[in-house]
């Protein structure tokens, strides 16, 4: 009864939400009947709000970098176009891209597939061009052809714009980051080759513990699964035994 008395409640107070305060009055025949306006409500199902929180959580993660993609790329074009020589120009190009990996090599190593598939999708977002597109430009068709490549290999295409229609929950998340509702700091942070070996040593261990703890439980779901067919087993074994016991009664007339 508490849960249906809940639904119900839902529904009433947003039946009441989609209203607006002012009215307007329509004469039917003889009689006044009052006409609200009102907007119409966004409803959220369950799935919708899983993905929001997943989305949620890597977006804090990877945003900052997406931003910091698109400062650095403003900053070469700026910088591109005050150096007239060709040579200069790659020289340059060479200098940033090795800086750039030196900085966010191991940032990048330590994600996930999942965190590197929206990352693409942001930096598309922010820089207005896809990561094939920008290591085509700056780094030519050979290496933008090996990343593309690279990319697929962890289920990532490197092609796909950034759609923000298709991309509605993330787009929403986002939408959130920029007008405060969440908390973000937008500092892109650097991981260098000690503190990510070290990472991978503890996710290491951690992965031989979990290792060993389900192999453990499994052990013991096993017995207890074995115990319990035993003690089933026994109990038929008792009640055949009684049912031998019990001898019919005879009713005399």
């Amino acid at each position: 009864m508490k849960s249906i008395h809940a639904k119900l409640t839902i529904l009433l107070m947003m039946f009441l939400m989609s209203f607006s305060l002012s009215a307007q009055e329509i004469i039917h025949k003889n009689d006044t009947i009052p006409q609200y306006l009102g907007s119409p409500v966004v409803v959220f199902d369950k799935e919708y709000q899983r993905m929001y929180k997943r989305y949620k959580r890597i977006a804090i993660k990877v945003y900052p970098y997406a931003l910091q993609a698109a400062d650095v790329l403003d900053k070469m074009n700026n910088d591109i176009l005050s150096i007239k020589k060709r040579r200069k120009r790659n020289k340059f190009l060479r200098q940033s891209y090795k800086k750039l990996k030196t900085d966010y090599k191991y940032v990048f190593l330590d994600m996930y597939t999942s965190e590197g598939k929206i990352l693409t999708k942001l930096v598309a977002r922010e820089t207005g061009m896809t990561i094939y597109d920008i290591v085509r430009k700056y780094r030519g068709r050979k290496d933008a052809a090996m990343f593309n490549l690279m990319g697929k290999m962890f289920e990532q295409d490197l092609k796909t714009p950034y759609d923000s229609k298709k991309e509605y929950v993330l787009e929403a998340v986002i939408r959130d980051i920029e007008s405060g509702k969440i908390d973000f700091d937008k500092t892109a942070k650097t991981i260098d080759k000690d503190v990510y070996k070290n990472k991978k040593i503890e996710a290491k261990k951690n992965k031989k513990i979990n290792k060993k703890r389900t192999k453990k439980y499994k052990k013991e779901r096993k017995s207890r699964e074995k115990l319990n067919k035993k003690k089933a087993k026994q109990k038929k074994k008792e009640n055949k035994k009684s049912d031998k016991l019990i001898k019919p009664v005879q009713i005399h007339q």
